[in-house]
C-alpha cells in the first residue's frame, strides 16, 4: 500500500512539473513514513488546486434581518491565551479569536466591532469554561427576503462545526436587545480542583469562612492600575469545599466551589494559594482576617499565585433567560442529538486522559516499589503547593507577614500615571 502510495505521488508530482526527489524512506519508520507522504500530498494538492480567491460582491449584512442572542461557551483553556481576543491570534491565541472567526465564516457577523458583542467573564490564560455567556447581534435567516417567523438558524450545529475540538457550544438563547452579557451578570460559579493529599481541609473550611460576606479584596488579586479601580470590595456568596465525585477520583480529589457577584483580576487563584498555605499548616485561618484588613497589610504580601489550569468558570447566573440546547425542528432526521453529539465529544476527551492518567499512576506504583524516599533524607525541603501538580521546594518558609509588600493601589496608579505622561511625551 505505503509503495503504491509513494508510485502515485512521483506520477502526480511528475505530471505538475514538481522536483520529486525521493528521501531514504526505508530507514523511516511507518508512522514517519505516513507522517511523510501526508505532507508531500498537502504540498502537491496545494500546487494542483491553488486557492482562489472569491472576488464576488461581498457579503451585505444589512440586507438581512437579525436578532440579538446569547451563547453559553465551554472551553478546555490550557492551549490558549485566555479567552478574550488580544488582536494577534498568532501569538497570542484565544478561545474568542475562533469563536469570531467562526462566526464571520458562516457570515452570522461581519466584524466582531460590528455586532455589539459582550462578554460574563474575561478568564485568563490556561482558565476553562463551562457556563461562559456572550451576546452578540447575528444573522436570524438563511435569506434576506424571509420573513421574520420564519425558523431560527441552528446556531450551535453552525458554529460547533467550525470550532476547534476544545472549544463548544452548548446552548444558545434569543435576549433583549439591550442585554449586555457582563452588566446583566447576577453571580459567576467557580470551580477550583485539587488534590487533598495531607491538606487538612477542616483548617481550609475555617479560613474560608472568613471570605464570607462583602469584603475589600485587594490583597487577593493582582491590581491593573490602567483599570482604574476605585473600589476592591467584592461579595462571595458561597464558598464550599467538597469531594469530587467522579468515579475515576478515588476520593483524593476535591473541589472547591465559590460563587460571587463580580470578581477582580486573579482573585480566585490567590484565594486558592492562600487556603492552601493554611491546608499545609504554614500560615493560620486567621491570616485571612488580616489580609482582608487593609490597615494590618496596606499592600498584598509577596505570594505566588495557584495554578491557571484547574480554574473553571462553571456558571454564570442571569434572569428571565431560556437556554435553547438544540434546534428541535432541525433534530427529526438526525440520527444523534446536539446534545448527545456534544456530550460524546467531551466524553472522548475525558477518556483519554483518564487512560494517561491511569498510565502515570502505573508508573508512579512501580517507582515507588523500586525505591523507598526514605533513603534520601538530604533532598528534604518545605513544599508550597500551588495546583494543578506544581509546587515551589524551599528549604525554609517565611510567613506572609514577614515578606516585602508589593506596590499599594496608589502607588501603581502614580507609576502608571507617570508612564503614561511619559508615552505622550515621547508621541
Amino acid at each position: 500500500m505505503i509503495n503504491q502510495w509513494l508510485k502515485n505521488l512521483f506520477r502526480i508530482s511528475s505530471s505538475n512539473n514538481s522536483r520529486f526527489v525521493p528521501s531514504n524512506y526505508d530507514k523511516l519508520t511507518r508512522p514517519q513514513l505516513i507522517a511523510k507522504i501526508k505532507a508531500l500530498e498537502d504540498q502537491l494538492l496545494t500546487k494542483a488546486y491553488p486557492i482562489k480567491h472569491d472576488k464576488s460582491r461581498p457579503f451585505d449584512m444589512a440586507q438581512y434581518s437579525q436578532q440579538r442572542i446569547a451563547l453559553k461557551v465551554a472551553y478546555l483553556g490550557w492551549n490558549y491565551s485566555g479567552f478574550a481576543a488580544q488582536g494577534d491570534e498568532v501569538k497570542t491565541p484565544t478561545v474568542e479569536g475562533h469563536i469570531f472567526k467562526a462566526l464571520q465564516s458562516c457570515k452570522l457577523i461581519t466584524h466582531p466591532d460590528q455586532c455589539n458583542f459582550t462578554r460574563c467573564g474575561r478568564t485568563d490564560k490556561g482558565v476553562s469554561g463551562l457556563g461562559q455567556v456572550i451576546a452578540l447581534n447575528v444573522r436570524s435567516s438563511h435569506s434576506k427576503h424571509a420573513p421574520t417567523s420564519s425558523a431560527p438558524l441552528p446556531y450551535i450545529e453552525i458554529l460547533n462545526r467550525l470550532l476547534p475540538d476544545d472549544i463548544r457550544i452548548l446552548a444558545w438563547a434569543p435576549v433583549d436587545p439591550s442585554f449586555n452579557a457582563r452588566f446583566d451578570c447576577k453571580s459567576r460559579t467557580y470551580k477550583y480542583f485539587f488534590q487533598k493529599g495531607t491538606l487538612d481541609l477542616e483548617l481550609m473550611r475555617q479560613a474560608a469562612s472568613f471570605m464570607m460576606g462583602s469584603h475589600d479584596f485587594r490583597n487577593f488579586c493582582r491590581l491593573d492600575p490602567s483599570k482604574n479601580i476605585t473600589s476592591y470590595e467584592r461579595t462571595v456568596v458561597s464558598l464550599d469545599i467538597k469531594p469530587v465525585t467522579a468515579a475515576f477520583s478515588d476520593n483524593e480529589f476535591y473541589q472547591v466551589e465559590l460563587k460571587g457577584t463580580a470578581f477582580l483580576w486573579h482573585q480566585v487563584r490567590c484565594i486558592m494559594a492562600i487556603l492552601f498555605l493554611v491546608g499545609q499548616k504554614l500560615e493560620k485561618p486567621e491570616v485571612v482576617q488580616e489580609l482582608l484588613d487593609i490597615n494590618t497589610f496596606p499592600a498584598r504580601p509577596e505570594y505566588p499565585m495557584a495554578s491557571d489550569l484547574p480554574l473553571l468558570l462553571y456558571d454564570c447566573e442571569f434572569d428571565d433567560i431560556r437556554w435553547i440546547y438544540a434546534n428541535q425542528d432541525d433534530q427529526k432526521d438526525v440520527k444523534i442529538p446536539t446534545p448527545v453529539r456534544t456530550w460524546r465529544h467531551f466524553d472522548e476527551f475525558r477518556s483519554e486522559h483518564v487512560i494517561k492518567s491511569l498510565l502515570y499512576r502505573t508508573c508512579i506504583d512501580d517507582i515507588e516499589a523500586m525505591q523507598t524516599f526514605e533513603s534520601y533524607p538530604e533532598y528534604e525541603q518545605s513544599t508550597i503547593l500551588l495546583g494543578g501538580g506544581k509546587s515551589i521546594r524551599t528549604s525554609h518558609y517565611k510567613a506572609l507577614k514577614d515578606r516585602p509588600l508589593a506596590d499599594s493601589d496608589q502607588v501603581k496608579k502614580e507609576k502608571y500615571r507617570i508612564k503614561q505622561l511619559k508615552k505622550a511625551e515621547i508621541k
